[in-house]
């Protein structure tokens, strides 16, 4: 029997400052009266899909996630033995969404974040919002662990860099964005920092296997690439990517909404 999809909504992937494709993608779906009906994220696409379900323009969080000045990136990166704050962000967040809780968003968000007590990926979108965005985007040893109730989370994307499976329903188009890239590469490793970083890499872009088949548009921005994970003194750079993509993409969104499908 003919149907069609009656919305749309997305999966965002974590990336660090690649994950700011998904506000440049954002302001093209603004600028095209498209809407989505629920979002999920991980890490750096749960504080772009936090702000945006509060009613944050794309425009307005280029202001937030600009690279930290001097003055406050001891609390971005920290001192202590490499492990750093994400206080900075939580501050972000109170400034520019003001309430905590998932129940007040405009739009329904899921955020993925991994359990380190249990070993697991977990789903949260009940609560308090600041807590499980903090938790999604603590990359491991880098960024302390959030402590949610008994337990400790830390970044989403060792689990589930892409959320999309929990946004499944009918009628609805599932498009997913990634911005975490892993390609052959042709050096030698000559440190544990390199050893480490490549490790992680390839451990979060595993967690995508099951879940790309679900979307019914996945949008990975080649351009995105050549930029590193805390490069985000290219956050315009980056942020137009995400919103070239979004307008190439839009014409076949509003096709794919608008026609029957088998």
């Amino acid at each position: 029997m003919a149907k069609k999809y009656q919305e749309f909504a997305l999966a965002l992937s974590g990336g660090g400052a690649r994950g700011i494709v998904h506000a440049g993608f954002l302001k093209a779906l603004d600028e095209a009266g498209l809407k989505p009906a629920a979002i999920s994220g991980t890490s750096m696409g749960a504080i772009v899909g936090s702000m945006y379900a509060a009613g944050v323009t794309p425009d307005e969080m280029m202001k937030a996630l600009k690279y930290p000045d001097l003055k406050t990136l001891p609390s971005w990166l920290g001192f202590k033995a490499g492990i750093g704050s994400l206080e900075i962000v939580r501050k972000t967040l109170e400034q520019h969404i003001g309430s905590d809780r998932f129940e007040d968003l405009k739009i329904p968000l899921i955020v993925a974040v991994t359990n380190l007590n249990r070993a697991c990926v977990e789903l949260i979108n009940t609560g308090n919002l600041y807590d499980a965005v903090i938790a999604s985007s603590s990359i491991p040893v880098i960024f302390m662990p959030q402590k949610i109730g008994a337990h400790f989370y830390v970044d989403g994307g060792l689990t589930m860099n892409m959320p999309v499976k929990c946004l499944k329903k009918e009628g609805r188009m599932i498009i997913g964005i990634n911005s975490n890239h892993i390609e052959e590469l042709d050096k030698q490793f000559t440190s544990m920092k390199q050893v480490g970083e490549r490790c992680l890499f390839i451990a979060v872009q595993r967690t995508l296997v099951d879940q790309i088949d679900d979307c019914d548009l996945f949008v990975d921005p080649a351009e995105a690439r050549m930029y590193g994970t805390f490069e985000f003194e290219k956050a315009h750079e980056i942020f137009e990517i995400g919103y070239n993509s979004g307008k190439e993409n839009i014409p076949q969104i509003k096709t794919v909404l608008a026609t029957e499908l088998e």
